[in-house]
């Protein structure tokens, strides 16, 4: 058996690198594998989804979801259960007597999927960290304005707009190869041509550099409040 060159390890989907990863051990090992991963996966994704569920009866609440905080805790949660449920039936790969046709979709839609969710999960984590800093100021008209319910829906359909389409190049360049390592089953691989690869590289950059400045931004302003209300209280500098 030759070993299929252009297949790139580092690009394969999750399940399909434990896959590989399974077929490449001895025989009297691979069931041990299998189930140590389909039991360690199946284990979080299901406490991830008891805590979304949860967490969306909580949000849902009229008191909660009037809030901007709130709207966007309900749809992170939301999307978050959304992309676990993806991530479980990503596993659907590992069985062996998958045929193309199902395999193709696993690997092209609903691994897709996981991805995109994964994306948007990062970035409302991040706008609901702003949005919980802005608490912190007295209420004024820029304050206001970014805390209103309307500008918080539109903000959240633009960012799942912005994710889709920041993942389009993916979606297209999923591919279902042969498995270079177990004749007749197949492997799930994302390949880009090098100008979509450093497109990618620059997406993926921003998808985790955007969600941290949030985080360190919102950090800065909650310490800017708590210095600026002692400055009152001790009539002191900001600072001092």
């Amino acid at each position: 058996m030759t070993c299929n060159n252009a297949t790139n390890i580092f690009l394969l989907g999750l399940a399909s690198s434990m896959k590989t990863d399974i077929r490449t051990t001895s025989i009297d090992q691979q069931n041990t594998m299998t189930f140590a991963y389909v039991f360690s996966v199946t284990l979080m994704v299901t406490f991830g989804i008891i805590s979304n569920v949860i967490s969306i009866d909580t949000f849902r609440q009229t008191s909660i979801r009037s809030t901007t905080v709130g709207i966007y805790l309900l749809i992170y949660s939301c999307c978050s259960l959304f992309g676990l449920i993806m991530l479980v039936c990503r596993l659907f790969q590992l069985i062996d007597s998958l045929t193309y046709l199902p395999f193709f979709f696993i690997c092209n839609v609903i691994s897709g999927l996981a991805s995109i969710f994964t994306r948007i999960c990062l970035w409302l984590n991040g706008f609901t960290a702003f949005q919980r800093s802005l608490l912190a100021f007295e209420p004024n008209y820029i304050i206001n304005k970014l805390r209103s319910r309307s500008i918080a829906l539109k903000q959240i359909f633009c960012i799942i707009i912005l994710i889709f389409l920041m993942h389009i190049h993916e979606l297209i360049c999923r591919v279902t190869l042969p498995d270079p390592v177990a004749p007749g089953k197949f492997v799930c691989q994302i390949k880009y041509p090098n100008a979509l690869l450093i497109l990618n590289q620059i997406f993926s950059t921003l998808h985790i550099f955007i969600p941290f400045f949030l985080h360190l931004l919102s950090t800065c302003l909650i310490l800017t409040s708590i210095s600026r209300r002692r400055a009152l209280l001790h009539r002191t500098t900001y600072w001092k």
